[in-house]
């Protein structure tokens, strides 16, 4: 038996230090103790539900829940993306303490978590749905690298921050972890199991990787998709009928539950069982007053991201359409939300139960021209996200707090109010007394590792956010005056000094909280950063179709402004369609030194690459491929700065059609954008 494995033994049935500050059992008896219903989606905004006011999406439940208890307004996450985030939650320490400061990393067995504390403490434990802290999730498929999936991040020793290695192993989604060992019900092996026991086993059979995030969406990201799951099947709605049955069976057992439910959605791809996908028209689905941002002053990272950025690719019903799934997705949580609330009334729990709902993280729904979620940026619509609580006895009804809170506080909140002694090395703070409205106002700031790019920091007034992977332009915004976060500060020489009061805050915070690497930040932090710009432009302005699988075509560099620096660039041409690709979702490209070099290019040029003769490889078949052209230092290997204010590297210039029949292309034309 490994090391790991005898530890994760150990944990889940009581190898547990409680804090020696703290009474060594809890106070009341077993019985006596209130149950816990703890509810998270993946990825889901404040914005979403109607009771933080959303005129148009409908979450009834979750209303109800809201109007039943206190709804917190500023409530913010610890840790980015999902699995920080998680671990975060459940053992109430920041990201570089509890370790997990990514992905696919395996939670320790030896941080003390909400699990193995309410089981020492003498509660039934469950957890229903989407773990993402037992390493790689998606497992067992034959030929998927490294090791077929069974894998996880290890760290490794290093004195520049945090390296990770993918080594063999974790426990994935498919096994009790952390101390919820009552109940467990995953989304990939226990899910395809429920398909195969309904009589859906082919499509198990023809899906493998079917489960977890993948729910066989209907199409690509960017077109009108759905959940071809029926929705009385789909993963939202087994791990909601398992949740159930779960608080059903603790009738008459005379002992206390801690149950967490945890959705995969609505999390991408954003695709809802029907008819959930078209309940709300494009007409409903308004964009925010944000969503026209070019990112003139922002870092360099979110101009280049373009698997978020979409303001110059995506037309307006494309982010509306985006917009009406991802409510559409949010009420069918709802729904499935309402049949758990619903079997915890109908079994006499209700009165002694407190009921959290919350989020990993948000997306930005068109915020700021993007979609999905991104590193390097501390905006609201990632780290802010809903909580709802609903505290017998504690929480008046239909209250609301705009005290600033983060949910590494959860778990000792939650701890206090169920008399649950708190471990030793616990850094969040108990919000108990706002829940009962003693107390007004709590934090003076959050903070948030990013996913170990960078740190933020959130006061009432002032968000500040250090890039220091990577160094890149740092982000100030004032909240009061500057609500959607458009007009980054921090270049601007009147806010020098408060720039360096919240990068001073961030630096002794993570001095203060023992981040290993704190030194390092500190020191990139004191890195100018280089602006580098290259304002350029390419067009395609001849194409010649030559017959055959084969065309030609020119590209012309329109240089609007000067060049910096002294690399020597290619000038790449890549086309996009995924069905057909080879590297990521590239199905062909070319490269060309243009001449003369880019060290020469001078404001006003205007420099033509080509005609270049390009055959079309006999992999590729019918259909759209998306055109872009960018530059690129092979040498240095990376982009040369930013093309245009607010883009990447490349830029769409149109798209290629091609028509086959056969193994003969019979057609091929380009239509510029």
């Amino acid at each position: 038996m490994s090391t790991t494995r005898r530890r994760f033994l150990k944990a889940v049935t009581g190898g547990l230090a409680l804090g020696t500050g703290a009474a060594a059992t809890a106070q009341r008896p077993a019985q006596q103790r209130p149950n816990l219903l703890f509810i998270m989606t993946d990825q889901q905004p404040p914005s979403t539900l109607g009771c933080y006011g959303n005129r148009v999406v409908r979450t009834p439940h979750l209303d109800r829940l809201a109007a039943e208890g206190m709804r917190f307004d500023n409530f913010h996450i610890a840790g980015f993306p999902c699995s920080p985030s998680r671990a975060t939650m459940l053992s109430g320490r920041y990201p570089h303490s509890h370790g997990t400061i990514r992905n696919d990393i395996l939670f320790a067995p030896e941080v003390p978590s909400l699990g193995q504390i309410l089981k020492q403490a003498g509660y039934d434990t469950g957890y229903v749905g989407k773990w993402h802290l037992g390493g790689s999730m998606y497992r067992d498929i034959k030929g998927r690298k490294p090791h077929d999936g069974r894998w996880f991040y290890r760290r490794v020793a290093s004195d520049e921050g945090f390296k990770f290695e993918q080594i063999e192993g974790g426990f994935g989604e498919d096994e009790p972890q952390h101390g919820f060992v009552d109940k467990w019900a995953g989304g990939w092996k226990h899910y395809k199991a429920y398909l195969r026991e309904v009589g859906l086993g082919d499509i198990v059979d023809r899906i493998p990787n079917l489960g977890n995030h993948n729910d066989w969406p209907s199409a690509p990201e960017g077109q009108h998709m759905y959940s071809k799951l029926p929705e009385e099947h789909h993963m939202a709605a087994f791990f909601a009928r398992e949740a159930a049955e779960f608080i059903r069976q603790r009738r008459g057992s005379g002992r206390p539950f801690g149950l967490v439910l945890s959705f995969y959605g609505p999390h991408l791809p954003v695709a809802p069982p029907k008819p959930w996908d078209e309940m709300y028209s494009l007409e409903q689905a308004d964009l925010p007053a944000n969503h026209r941002e070019l990112l003139d002053d922002k870092p360099f990272a979110q101009r280049r991201n373009r698997r978020c950025y979409k303001l110059r690719e995506w037309t307006e019903e494309q982010f509306r359409d985006y917009t009406r799934r991802y409510w559409g997705y949010c009420s069918y949580l709802d729904a499935q939300i309402g049949k758990v609330l619903q079997a915890l009334s109908d079994s006499g729990f209700a009165d002694n139960t407190i009921v959290l709902f919350t989020a990993d993280h948000g997306d930005m729904i068109a915020g700021h021209g993007m979609i999905f979620k991104l590193g390097y940026c501390g905006y609201d619509e990632l780290m802010r996200v809903p909580l709802l609580m609903r505290v017998p006895r504690v929480a008046a009804e239909g209250s609301a707090s705009d005290a600033l809170a983060s949910n590494v506080d959860l778990l000792p909140t939650l701890l206090g109010l169920m008399d649950v002694a708190i471990p030793d090395g616990v850094q969040g703070e108990s919000f108990a007394e706002v829940l009962s409205g003693r107390r007004k106002e709590f934090r003076d700031a959050v903070f948030c590792n990013s996913g170990d790019n960078c740190v933020m920091v959130r006061t009432e007034q002032w968000k500040y956010v250090l890039n220091w992977k990577n160094r890149d332009i740092d982000e100030l915004y004032d909240m009061e005056k500057d609500a959607g976060e458009l007009h980054n500060l921090a270049q601007e020489p009147k806010y020098k000094g408060t720039v360096q009061r919240m990068r001073g805050r961030a630096l002794t915070w993570l001095e203060e909280t023992g981040h290993p690497y704190a030194h390092v930040i500190a020191e990139k932090a004191k890195q100018a950063v280089e602006i580098r710009l290259i304002d350029a432009s390419p067009e395609v302005r001849e194409f010649k179709y030559l017959g055959g699988n084969e065309f030609e075509m020119t590209c012309v560099w329109r240089v609007n402004g000067p060049i910096p620096g002294e690399d020597k660039n290619w000038s790449f041409t890549q086309f996009h369609n995924a069905r057909y690709a080879t590297t990521g979702t590239i199905a062909f490209k070319f490269t060309a030194w243009p001449e003369p070099p880019t060290t020469q290019w001078r404001k006003g040029d205007e420099h033509t690459v080509g005609p270049v003769r390009v055959e079309v490889p006999g992999h590729c078949g019918t259909g759209k491929y998306e055109v872009r052209v960018g530059l690129w230092n092979p040498e240095t290997k990376k982009p040369p700065g930013v093309l245009l204010q607010g883009t990447g590297n490349y830029r769409i210039v149109g798209e290629l059609e091609i028509e086959k029949k056969g193994d003969a292309i019979t057609g091929i034309r380009f239509v510029p954008q």
